[in-house]
């Protein structure tokens, strides 16, 4: 899994994990905010039935009242009368007023005619509830309220029904009346469904947003990898090429020498020992040919040496970076007559090859553009442990260079020595740092400290 895989999976799991806890959050709020409605929906509804009992029953109080109340009437006489008026004062489709006494015996039902005159004291509804029971006794306490299952007259079915009785007290009945609630019920069960409805709409926008936000996600991450992908290629592309063109100038520079100087060297080392030859044959003395041709020879022997060195350096293997620097100061200030100062540490133990091998090219490219561009007359080279970093400096005291336009520059052939520079480093989690003015430049390597292989011995940083 690459890192644009690795940044695209971070992107989307915290996306999905929050989408999950929004969906189950939301169902549990959509969940508990559904029952809170249809129970305060039910609540309400069976506070007005009550309220609507209250007033029936105080309806047929007051319908019975001037017989309850009349002494001078033969009270057997105002029973009867009370009777009919009950029986018939009926209300609604299933609503009616019954009564009983205080100890059971049925004495007013018009739905149930049958109860009347029997003692129904110990009648029990399906959930056990003794019915007449409970509703004399919440007579007896001032008025109350009973839910319990009974006959629906209209149906013929179990149905809930919520009753009040209160008490006649002269005469020792219950008087009560009841409203059946299924229907309740059934409204609140519709508002359930219709409030799931909506939540299972809320749902599947909530799920199509995930989706919308995954695939923006989705895309976007294969968009970028698509673009670092291209971004990877073009830069692989550039580097090929600057490979390719550093390899060319390489050979081309090996062809120069080779040609401007070696063979230049050994043609006239062959002039010279052919004069040689001709001399002895006239018997002239060769002593000062001879001479030439041995310095030619050493000449092209230390162009060779050189030409080896530049190709790789040995002096790294045998001696360390501090003897290689210090052999590539030394030669070029004899090539060039610019002076050169050496300070360092030792870090021939600190340095794996490679990174040896970058710092010395480092500081070999530098010597060749002071060399080539800088017109100075003297050159700093230090090697110091700062924080850190492992830090090779070269400063010299030359023109200096506008460091920004060379950034700048998009030409392949600008600033490529600069380029390698920075790429060497890179390789090794280093950085690249140049200050330039018209007093100098000064060009910094550094190497995270952290990658150095001290060995524990006092020599490694001496």
């Amino acid at each position: 899994m690459n890192i644009t895989q690795k940044i695209q999976l971070l992107s989307i799991l915290p996306l999905a994990a929050a989408m999950i806890a929004v969906g189950i959050l939301t169902q549990y709020q959509f969940d508990r905010l559904s029952s809170e409605i249809s129970d305060t929906y039910k609540s309400s509804v069976i506070e007005s039935r009550k309220q609507e009992l209250k007033n029936y029953t105080s309806l047929a109080r007051s319908s019975i009242n001037h017989l309850y109340e009349n002494s001078d009437m033969d009270e057997s006489i105002a029973k009867e009368l009370v009777i009919a008026v009950l029986t018939n004062l009926n209300y609604g489709e299933d609503g009616y007023f019954f009564a009983y006494t205080a100890d059971g015996t049925g004495v007013v039902h018009p739905k149930q005619p049958f109860r009347v005159g029997k003692n129904w004291w110990k009648l029990k509804d399906d959930a056990g509830r003794p019915l007449i029971q409970d509703l004399v006794y919440k007579a007896q306490a001032g008025g109350g309220f009973l839910e319990y299952s009974w006959e629906k007259p209209s149906s013929g079915e179990e149905a809930t029904k919520l009753a009040y009785s209160i008490m006649l007290d002269r005469w020792q009945w219950m008087l009560g009346t009841g409203i059946y609630i299924d229907d309740i019920n059934h409204q609140v069960n519709r508002i359930k469904a219709d409030f799931d409805s909506k939540i299972t709409s809320s749902s599947y926008v909530i799920l199509l947003v995930a989706l919308i936000a995954f695939g923006v996600v989705f895309f976007c991450g294969l968009f970028l990898q698509f673009s670092e992908r291209k971004l990877a290629d073009s830069k692989l592309q550039e580097l090929t090429k600057r490979v390719m063109n550093t390899q060319e100038e390489e050979r081309n520079r090996v062809s120069r020498e080779l040609h401007d100087g070696i063979s230049q060297l050994l043609a006239s080392a062959k002039f010279s020992l052919e004069t040689v030859s001709l001399k002895v044959a006239n018997q002239d003395d060769p002593s000062a040919d001879i001479d030439a041709a041995q310095a030619k020879l050493s000449q092209t022997l230390q162009d060779l040496r050189r030409i080896s060195r530049d190709l790789h350096p040995r002096v790294l293997d045998d001696h360390g970076l501090s003897m290689g620097i210090e052999s590539l100061a030394e030669s070029f200030e004899k090539r060039t007559g610019i002076t050169v100062d050496f300070n360092h540490i030792s870090v021939r133990n600190l340095l794996p090859m490679d990174m040896k091998t970058s710092l010395y090219r480092v500081a070999q490219e530098a010597l060749t553009n002071i060399e080539r561009h800088a017109n100075a007359s003297h050159v700093d080279i230090s090697i110091e442990l700062k924080g850190k970093w492992l830090v090779l400096s070269i400063t010299d005291n030359g023109t200096g260079f506008d460091v920004e336009s060379l950034e700048r520059s998009r030409s392949p052939t600008v600033g490529i020595g600069l380029r390698n520079m920075q790429e060497r480093l890179s390789y090794h989690k280093g950085q690249l740092k140049i200050k330039s003015s018209h007093k100098g430049t000064r060009i910094e390597a550094r190497l995270p400290k952290a990658q150095l292989s001290f060995s524990g011995k006092r020599e490694d940083i001496a």
